[in-house]
């Protein structure tokens, strides 16, 4: 952004949007900047910035057709600060109700935006109820398609993406660095990471991941992630290493 007025680099004005639900992972606004707006970063260049709700459609259409025609007059860049919520986690492992439960609990209250707009047009007397079904009727079966024909695809890795590089040594090849532990030592950290304490109550939910690894850590298989690393981080601090966790 902060080339977008050079002569040399400008491309006649960008239309930036902000997909704005509030959290970033599990980051809330006061923590993740400085300035009230994330869009505030546009005030450099002077570009006029659009506040929406997103869950007004009609209100979302005509400021996406005013930053459009803005940047098309004046070639400037222009941004739209699109505010509504992410209804479930920031990926299929996190659980937001653990870590923001009183932002969900009235998210879990929002009426989905396809059904605002669909009562506010039946409202309005724009369509009937027959239509609405025959609309939904046909996205579902669009969707029901799309999930048939992916079961036949077939999806290959590129012979780029293998025989292009087989012949390329990497500098530091032949330094090979042993960092694993014993097994044995492995199960008594795993053991004592998923133990939760007797004094204390616990979300189901969470109860039931700490389960999980337990299981998973007695048998040796399926092992996650968040597991491994954790196993990672607790022999690190057995050892006498510090260990600091940054970032989302």
């Amino acid at each position: 952004m902060q080339m977008a007025e050079l002569a040399n680099y400008s491309v006649g004005g960008t239309v930036h949007v902000i997909a704005n639900n509030q959290i970033g992972f599990t980051t809330t606004p006061l923590k993740g900047r400085s300035a009230m707006y994330s869009s505030d970063l546009a005030k450099a260049i002077n570009a006029p910035i659009f506040h929406v709700n997103a869950d007004s459609l009609e209100d979302v259409h005509q400021v996406f057709k005013a930053a459009a025609a803005f940047r098309q007059k004046f070639k400037q860049d222009v941004v739209i600060d699109l505010i509504g919520y992410r209804k479930y986690g920031h990926n299929e492992l996190d659980q937001p109700s653990f870590t923001q439960p009183l932002m969900y609990k009235q998210v879990a209250k929002m009426t989905p935006v396809a059904r605002i707009y669909e009562k506010q047009l039946l409202e309005e007397g724009v369509i009937d109820q027959a239509k609405v079904d025959e609309m939904l009727a046909f996205i579902r079966q669009r969707h029901e398609d799309g999930y048939a024909k992916s079961k036949d695809t077939i999806y290959e890795a590129e012979d780029w993406m293998t025989e292009e590089w087989e012949q390329l040594e990497k500098i530091d090849e032949e330094q090979q660095i042993y960092s694993g532990l014993p097994l044995n030592r492995l199960k008594d950290i795993g053991t004592k990471i998923t133990t939760l304490p007797d004094d204390a109550s616990f979300h189901r939910q969470v109860k039931k991941i700490f389960v999980q690894r337990a299981k998973t850590i007695s048998s040796g298989k399926g092992i996650d992630w968040g597991t491994a690393e954790a196993l990672a981080f607790a022999s690190l601090i057995q050892d006498g290493n510090s260990v600091r966790i940054s970032g989302q």
